[in-house]
């Protein structure tokens, strides 16, 4: 059987962060990553992180450095189309924007005052708040303030559209306008967007719009809009984490929909219950709402689903049965049928990766990596989540936020390469963070000619 082997040779802790970008360049022969000395607390704004690729030689070449990341998403550097030029995150001056970098010039040609979290081909970058999104605890940055912190539906924040050679920008879609559709905003606070990903065609835009509840919970839409920002949608509403498109028109997505506990808060009687009694009885409420008969077979309320793009379309099952727990999907770029993805931690701390043919539903088990014993020290920790809504770290307790927001806590967060030959990931099994590689061509190849 094969093992995986190390990408990231070098001193120091090594990571790209999250599982819906291409790490290598259009020849294969760059692989974006980035560098940081210290992993055991969450980002310092006063401390860089470097940015930089491996060379063909497996040499890293740091370009330059950000301070606009996080572990779970690293910087959102990704490569521009087939050049070997990229785009990466970082402070200008008292915004979050972004820099371009061309390897082969070996320097920073561009700088801008909009941040990318995808890119299309041509250029056209999409960036959201990430000064909102560390305050509401998502995946921020540290070290701006949320300058719309004190209004819930903010029409000033959103998705901004915007050309990185042109210069030429607009809002796509601001987040008084996601919460605005469908739906009566005023049901929660803190609205924010987050997890934005274009489909493979990069005509549509899929994204989260999530806001805070009174009981303390949290719910998602799932959404898409053109990237003309036209035909906004939302596919879905409920518990909704990590996803990924099948295809121009599918979303894969772990999550539940209609719950009781959902139907629950959207009821006439939530809307009028105090805030506190809410809070102080919703464990009660959840274990009424899940009870189940005693010796019945337990059946989990979560799901990967696969929904079509259309406003509340009911939701068919993705590997119902197979892959029965959440984790972080990418489907191959070269063959849609195919899936990476990994696991979370089980109760010995092991993370699991593994294919999943979508023709066949057959999963492929490739590895499993053990998470390190770590924690972070709550006193170097605390200071650098200042800043996160009170409520947040009441929610998720200070220790669950330190240890989530370093490097300690190490998704797998798997990747394709383009041609679909190979998958990186981060791990930190052995120790430190470092980047890995898988080779799946032998795999892939030996399923190409099953009949189904």
């Amino acid at each position: 059987m094969q093992q995986e082997f190390i990408l990231s040779a070098g001193t120091g802790h090594f990571f790209f962060g999250f599982h819906d970008l291409v790490a290598w360049n259009a020849a294969g022969d760059k692989l974006l990553a980035l560098q940081t000395p210290d992993i055991t607390v969450p980002p310092d704004p006063r401390i860089p992180c470097g940015i930089g690729y491996f060379d063909a030689a497996q040499q890293f070449r740091r370009m330059g450095d950000t301070y606009a990341y996080n572990y779970p998403q690293g910087a959102r550097q990704q490569w521009i189309g087939d050049t070997d030029t990229f785009i990466v995150n970082d402070r200008v001056d008292d915004v979050w924007g972004s820099r371009i970098y061309d390897t082969n010039a070996g320097k920073c040609v561009s700088v801008l005052h909009q941040p990318a979290h995808v890119i299309t081909d041509e250029g056209v970058a999409f960036g959201i708040d990430y000064a909102r999104l560390f305050r509401v605890g998502g995946y921020g940055y540290t070290g701006l303030t949320d300058k719309y912190a004190h209004v819930h539906v903010p029409d000033t924040s959103g998705i901004v559209k915007h050309n990185v050679y042109t210069g030429e920008q607009t809002m796509l879609l601001s987040i008084a306008a996601a919460a605005n559709y469908k739906m009566n905003p005023a049901l929660g606070q803190h609205h924010y967007i987050t997890h934005l990903l274009l489909n493979p065609s990069q005509q549509r835009l899929a994204f989260l719009h999530r806001y805070k509840l009174k009981d303390g919970g949290e719910t998602t839409r799932l959404m898409t809009i053109g990237v003309d920002g036209s035909d906004l949608k939302c596919l879905a509403t409920g518990f909704l984490s990590h996803f990924d498109w099948k295809d121009d028109s599918h979303i894969a997505i772990w999550g539940r929909t209609g719950s009781n506990i959902e139907k629950l808060r959207g009821s006439l009687l939530y809307k009028m219950m105090p805030s506190g009694l809410i809070s102080g009885g919703k464990k009660v409420l959840k274990k009424l709402l899940y009870t189940k008969e005693k010796g019945a077979k337990a059946v989990a309320p979560f799901n990967w689903l696969l929904l079509e793009d259309v406003d509340n379309g009911a939701p068919a099952m993705l590997a119902k049965d197979i892959i029965t727990e959440d984790g972080h999907p990418m489907f191959c770029p070269a063959d849609r049928d195919w899936m990476i993805c990994d696991t979370y931690p089980n109760q010995q701390g092991i993370r699991t990766l593994f294919l999943f043919q979508y023709s066949t539903q057959q999963k492929v088990t490739l590895g499993t990596y053990r998470m390190i014993d770590d924690k972070p020290d709550l006193q170097l920790a605390h200071p650098l989540l200042a800043g996160v809504e009170e409520g947040v770290l009441k929610a998720f307790s200070l220790e669950q936020m330190a240890f989530t927001r370093s490097g300690l806590h190490c998704d797998l967060h798997p990747r394709w390469k383009r041609d679909g030959n190979v998958v990186a990931f981060d791990s930190i099994h052995e120790g430190r963070r470092m980047i890995y590689g898988y080779d799946v061509s032998s795999i892939i190849h030996a399923h190409k000619n099953v009949l189904v």
